[in-house]
């Protein structure tokens, strides 16, 4: 079962003409790591509307794993949103070869969705597995952003301090079981601080830099 990186997961581009008078653009890094050794880094990008709310992010990862040989993982993810509501979705994802490919987009009564060119659709109530968003604790149906399967969890919250960047950061760590077996960190502004999930089999930390 493939396992989303972030956006679990690369350069990317500036958000051309969609930056608005009342919108704030920000860039991040985070940076991925195995048993504590550092395998990748994450970039994402959001515009923010005057009340803080995600309108349009795009996040690019890329992870490679030593062993015998080396696995490679990419995956570039672009998201639109209005309101807190999903409304446009596309991603590429490489997984050591195997692609997958994925589009989505907001009808009245559903998703209108693609993978690999296969259609389908998906519940309006189902929340993507893109672990910078506040709003995936409160949502116990997901979908997995590499290949769109549909997710059911529980999700239990506790308070916890982590270490950021040398800094010790008051965080709700949310612990999701079921379909989907991740921790979630968020700060005080429900930002995304850590998390902790699978990535081809093999369950990574990302740490915002």
């Amino acid at each position: 079962m493939f396992r989303p990186l972030f956006a679990p997961i690369m350069v990317i581009g500036l958000f051309a003409g969609t930056a608005l008078a009342d919108s704030s653009q920000r860039n991040m890094f985070a940076s991925v790591y195995l048993k504590g050794d550092k395998i990748g880094q994450v970039h994402l990008t959001t515009v923010r509307n005057e009340k803080g709310e995600v309108e349009k992010l795009k996040a690019n990862a890329s992870v490679s794993f030593l062993g015998m040989e080396v696995y490679g993982f990419t995956q570039n993810l672009k998201e639109s949103w209005s309101s807190g509501e999903l409304q446009e979705m596309d991603g590429k994802t490489d997984d050591n070869g195997t692609a997958h490919e994925i589009a989505l987009t907001r009808n009245t009564e559903d998703y209108k969705a693609t993978y690999n060119g296969k259609e389908l659709t998906l519940p309006l109530n189902a929340f993507p597995t893109s672990p910078w968003h506040y709003a995936i604790t409160e949502n116990t149906l997901l979908f997995n952003i590499v290949d769109f399967e549909l997710l059911n969890v529980k999700i239990a919250k506790d308070a916890e301090t982590v270490d950021v960047g040398g800094k010790s950061v008051e965080a709700e760590k949310f612990t999701f079981t079921g379909d989907w077996q991740a921790k979630l960190w968020f700060d005080k502004n429900r930002d995304f601080v850590k998390g902790e999930y699978d990535v081809s089999g093999r369950q990574v930390t990302v740490i915002l830099d």
